[in-house]
């Protein structure tokens, strides 16, 4: 039995056994109590910080299809490592940052479902079709804040995604058709009946893509780059009594794509189980939550070589088992400790195994090498933060983390396939080290429009299994990996200015520095044709790159927001990020005052909201993005582009309503990457989708 359904088995005759115990589970169903994420920034522990919110009502009303892009419009520091949106993207290419801050495939962003990591446990990607919006009541976005109250991998921010609540017996559906035969449909219900409640969400997605080669350049080995994903979402409830409260949560995922040409493929499935408790001491003004999870994940990719004309496609790489699991928990007890503090404190952990098997090396008719590679994590946190309502009009929050981690059984060995002869059989050794982050912050409403806040943190991420060990590959750009990465550190600050001019009209303007030492990065360490130890042989207009820690990188930055209330039916708002990445130290002394790759410097956003009569509701948002640079070497320009979405919705009754999204209304062409010979890749065409929604 997997690890995933032993531990469902067990989480649900916890459950049964508590359903069986319980005395007074009656009384309780009058005062249900949400069982919410541990840990979540409120009014006050996040008012020194920039948290930014996307409601039900905005995830609803976006024109786009899929959670990031509607994140990427209303949030300009939000980015993956690429530019492409996750409707066609592979999924490696879908790690999360913010405040444009070094995009990398593994991503520097902590992403959470109600409390529970989605941070793919191998990589550290985030697989955004696992999370349809229409699952979601609201996210949460806090970019900066280092390690926070979460530790490993929150060194860009933290992304809280929260699921609808239970609140009573009720169901909707929706089901959308579009051009590029893009099909979505999604049916949900809760069922409320006494101390017990359930919820079922379920969804299906397909799109035959488009192809990601700019159309001069393709060949006859080019297809589209499609996609098709389901979800099913279990989660159940139960008042245990009127202070205790149960929730276990189920998940299953599928994800298939074709990555734009006829051999180069990728497969996901996963499954996730939690169970978290939560318990409410009255008199003490406190409360205990307790979590626990489990992870599994197996993935599947091919990799390919063209020739220059793009009419022979060579196999070059298959990963065909790629399976990773995760396990973790935490404790939090949260208590009001004196009239004006309010205390926070707990520990977590998270364990982490995961290995790649492939086959590479083809001789023109077969693959004649085997490699596996892979390990284990451990990562472990005591934290304890304080919220200090100084005053009616001053907070300050203080937060210290201490962690200690373990990378241990990694290994990498690579066999001839005929004769089993070993060609290489790697023991790593294992490292383990403590982490000490803080972060203090402090608000001060200066007057009844006009308030200030300022911030200091630091954080770290510990380089995942994926980038210690696995290769990868894009086109006849190789990238090798590096068992002896070391961990990035952050230290961070941010002042913030908050003015309400007038009831319709606010603006805030925050500026911001980060520095990272040891930053990951894909560095260029050869140029194709040749053979490279470690990478192989590299063709022609090829290039190898391997990961390496880069001793240090300084981002400083500006976000700017307004709003305006023009009139009742009409809102504007804008946005504005400014950010330079910029490497300052590098044992190749070449990189030093260079961008980071896959980072725009500037990027704007703006949207106009409309509502004419009481059923008609229009949104049109623009965002534009500055030139880029796809590699080390800033040798290589991805163009700036602007992009306008918009959607127009008819709600025909209470239960019902009509809409028409369309992104990228002008058909933009958007440059998502460039080889080294210029072959240019590009990022989705115009999208048109008709839906109809209902609900009961």
């Amino acid at each position: 039995m997997r690890l995933a359904s032993k531990v469902w088995v067990v989480a649900s005759s916890a459950a049964a056994a508590f359903l069986i115990a319980s005395s007074d589970a009656q009384e309780a169903a009058a005062e249900r109590i949400v069982v919410a994420a541990d840990r979540l920034p409120d009014a006050q522990s996040g008012a020194p910080f920039t948290v930014e919110v996307v409601d039900a009502e905005e995830l609803r009303r976006s024109p786009q299809l899929r959670l990031d892009d509607i994140l990427r419009a209303q949030v300009p520091g939000f980015s993956l490592f690429r530019r492409n949106s996750s409707r066609t993207a592979n999924p490696t290419t879908q790690g999360v940052t913010l405040r444009n801050f070094g995009p990398s495939g593994a991503g520097r962003t902590l992403v959470l479902l109600d409390g529970i990591p989605l941070n793919d446990p191998f990589a550290g990607y985030v697989l955004w079709s696992q999370v349809p919006a229409a699952s979601l009541e609201s996210v949460l976005v806090n970019p900066g804040g280092g390690a926070g109250l979460f530790g490993n991998a929150a060194l860009a921010g933290t992304i809280f995604l929260l699921s609808r609540p239970i609140e009573s017996t009720s169901a909707h559906g929706g089901a959308s058709v579009g051009n590029q035969d893009t099909y979505e449909a999604s049916i949900g219900g809760s069922v409320a009946d006494g101390p017990l409640a359930f919820r079922l969400f379920a969804e299906g997605f397909s799109t035959a893509g488009y192809p990601v080669i700019a159309a001069e350049q393709r060949g006859p080995v080019d297809t589209n780059a499609s996609s098709e994903s389901g979800v099913l979402d279990l989660r159940g409830e139960w008042q245990i009594d009127r202070h205790t409260a149960l929730r276990v949560h189920g998940r299953a995922f599928t994800d298939r794509r074709n990555n734009g040409t006829r051999y180069t493929r990728n497969a996901t499935d996963g499954a996730d189980v939690s169970a978290v408790m939560t318990k409410q001491f009255a008199a003490q003004a406190a409360k205990l939550e307790l979590s626990a999870y489990a992870q599994q994940r197996t993935f599947r990719s091919t990799f390919s070589s063209v020739n220059a004309t793009r009419d022979i496609e060579t196999p070059a790489l298959d990963q065909f088992d790629v399976p990773a699991n995760a396990g973790g928990g935490s404790i939090v007890w949260s208590m009001l400790a004196a009239p004006a503090h309010r205390l926070v404190l707990g520990a977590d952990a998270r364990w982490v195994e995961g290995e790649t098997n492939e086959a590479f090396f083809w001789n023109g008719a077969e693959f004649t090498r085997l490699r596996s590679a892979g390990g284990r994590q451990l990562f472990a946190g005591l934290f304890v933060e304080d919220t200090w309502s100084v005053s009616e009009k001053a907070t300050i929050v203080g937060s210290v983390r201490v962690d200690h981690w373990e990378l241990f059984d990694g290994f990498r060995k690579e066999t001839d396939r005929a004769t089993g002869n070993v060609r290489v059989d790697s023991r790593f050794a294992d490292r383990s080290d403590q982490e000490v982050n803080a972060r203090l912050g402090a608000r001060v409403q200066l007057s009844p429009t006009f308030a200030a806040r300022t911030a200091i943190y630091t954080g770290f991420r510990v380089p995942t299994l994926n980038e210690l060990y696995r290769p990868f590959r894009v086109g006849n750009d190789v990238t090798e990996a590096n068992s002896g990465l070391q961990p990035e550190h952050l230290i961070g600050g941010e002042a913030g200015f908050e003015w309400q001019a007038t009831e319709a009209f606010s603006v805030s303007v925050t500026p911001f520095i980060n520095r990272i030492t040891d930053a990951v990065g894909n560095i260029t360490v050869g140029v194709g044709p040749g053979t490279f130890s470690p990478g192989g042989f590299i063709p022609a207009g090829g290039v190898l790159r391997q990961r390496q820690n880069l001793d240090g990188v300084v981002a400083p930055g500006i976000e700017a927001k307004a709003a305006l209330q023009v009139l009742p039916s009409v809102a504007l708002r804008a946005a504005y990020l400014f950010t330079s990445p910029t490497i300052e130290e590098a044992a190749d002394r070449s990189l030093e005052g260079k961008l980071l790759a896959q980072t725009p410097e500037h990027v704007v956003t703006a949207e106009i909201a409309w509502t004419p009569v009481a059923r008609w509701h229009f949104t049109a948002q623009m965002r534009h993005s500055g030139r880029q640079f796809e590699d080390d070497q800033n040798s290589r320009t991805l163009a700036a582009f602007t992009t306008f979405d918009a959607v127009a919705i008819y709600e025909f009754s209470e239960r019902g309503s009509a809409a028409v999204r369309v992104e990228n209304v002008f058909d933009a062409e958007v440059e998502t990457g460039k080889s080294a010979t210029g072959l240019l890749s590009i990022g989705a065409p115009r999208q048109i989708s008709c839906q109809l929604g209902w609900r009961l």
